[in-house]
């Protein structure tokens, strides 16, 4: 995971912002408001982060490293259930 890719996942999980809004501001692509997100969305998709996992560690931090240790999502939200 490069660091784009940590800080798309970031904003997404944490942040809790939108496919269009991650687009724009740290990949610096245009999203427009109808189609528009995509690149975005295909990122979080390689790491299995679909819409149900939207805001899940709000107020929380992300660790690209540890992310990447526990191999998917929901290991990794599960290991930081207590956290």
């Amino acid at each position: 995971m490069n660091r784009q890719e940590a800080e798309v996942i970031k904003a997404y999980l944490c942040d809790g912002w939108s496919h269009r809004r991650i687009q724009e501001q740290i990949l610096g692509i245009d999203a427009p408001v109808r189609g528009g997100g995509y690149e975005a969305m295909k990122i979080l998709h390689e790491y299995g982060i679909t819409g149900e996992y939207k805001s899940a560690l709000k107020g929380r931090s992300f660790d690209a490293e540890e992310f990447e240790a526990e191999g998917n999502i929901r290991n990794y939200l599960r290991g930081r259930a207590n956290s």
